[in-house]
């Protein structure tokens, strides 16, 4: 990824270390969310890291749900599942029973980021 988009917002190709570090503090050693970031450029990483740890299979709303809340501390896991659909990082059929993790290629400061969980 050039760093031309990053879910359709220009980034930097070189995100400060000062500032992944920033978001890593939002996860604890494991990688599991214990909050939720204020910056927008902030919560974008943080879902490309949920996305990241997400497994390549269907799934009702109710296995998501609960996959999400067993992987992370953080309340809200309704918050991550709706964006996750709405930044197309996830796919569900029409009537919504059904959930895919979408095929994207993650950007690197993502990638940097994921990194330290995994």
């Amino acid at each position: 990824m050039d760093g031309s988009d990053h879910l359709g917002k220009p980034v930097s190709t070189a995100p400060s270390e000062k500032s992944l570090q920033r978001v890593a503090r939002c996860f604890d050693a494991k990688g599991r969310l214990q909050r939720w970031p204020s910056k927008r450029s902030d919560q974008l990483l943080v879902l490309w890291v949920v996305w990241w740890q997400l497994p390549d299979q269907q799934m009702t709303e109710m296995e998501l749900s609960q996959l999400l809340r067993s992987w992370h501390d953080f309340e809200d896991y309704a918050l991550i599942r709706r964006e996750l659909i709405d930044l197309e990082l996830m796919r569900r059929t029409p009537d919504g029973g059904i959930y895919r993790k979408s095929r994207r290629e993650m950007p690197q400061d993502a990638e940097r980021l994921a990194a330290q969980f995994g």
